[in-house]
């Protein structure tokens, strides 16, 4: 099973509305090919300009490595998006990616644990749409101009495609607040205003 970070778990049978199927859900997450790995499909509406969508599980405690990777493949200047859960996404402006990485390592431990919180980066031209982003489930979601180039970073995290990989968000779960883990950490609000401080204009 995908090592989680501590605030996503599977939910008691008690914390569950009522209906009559929920023990046989609990019992079908339990086998739920929620794994290390990722599924990868090729761009079928060519008026976007990237070549494949990816969704990658990956150990809580290796995602930011992971991000960070993803990263590193991007152009120099990156657009960075980030809000709460079910809060509209906001895309900043154009940034230098280093200043935009920087920032984000701030944060490290909010944005990877955090189970409320989306971020990632951008970069949309005529020509090519690459973008990265970090759910609220904390998997990743890439899409990506460069198949070989992607398969090559996954494979130096020892990740592989798996035929029905499945995600954490695919089934009912509990998100608790960092806090109650890790009481030295921001609260996602704050975490927002932290980035808005940075990105957004004034």
């Amino acid at each position: 099973m995908l090592q989680l970070p501590p605030t996503i778990r599977a939910p008691r049978p008690e914390e569950m509305p009522e209906r009559q199927d929920i023990e046989q859900l609990l019992a079908k997450r339990k086998t739920a090919k929620i794994a290390e790995g990722f599924r990868l499909e090729l761009n079928k509406t060519p008026q976007l300009p990237f070549v494949f969508f990816a969704e990658i599980n990956i150990d809580n405690p290796r995602l930011w490595s992971l991000f960070l990777a993803l990263a590193a493949t991007f152009p120099e200047s990156v657009n960075v998006q980030y809000s709460l859960y079910e809060e509209e996404l906001f895309i900043s402006d154009l940034f230098p990616k280093e200043q935009v990485v920087e920032e984000l390592a701030t944060l490290q431990q909010e944005l990877t644990q955090d189970g409320t919180l989306v971020f990632g980066l951008l970069t949309h031209t005529k020509q090519a749409l690459v973008e990265l982003q970090v759910t609220e489930s904390k998997y990743i979601k890439f899409w990506g101009i460069d198949q070989p180039g992607f398969l090559s970073c996954m494979a130096s995290f020892q990740l592989k495609e798996i035929t029905g990989l499945e995600f954490i968000d695919e089934y009912p779960k509990v998100v608790e607040p960092l806090k109650r883990f890790i009481p030295s950490s921001r609260p996602p609000e704050d975490v927002i205003w932290k980035l808005d401080r940075t990105f957004r204009p004034s």
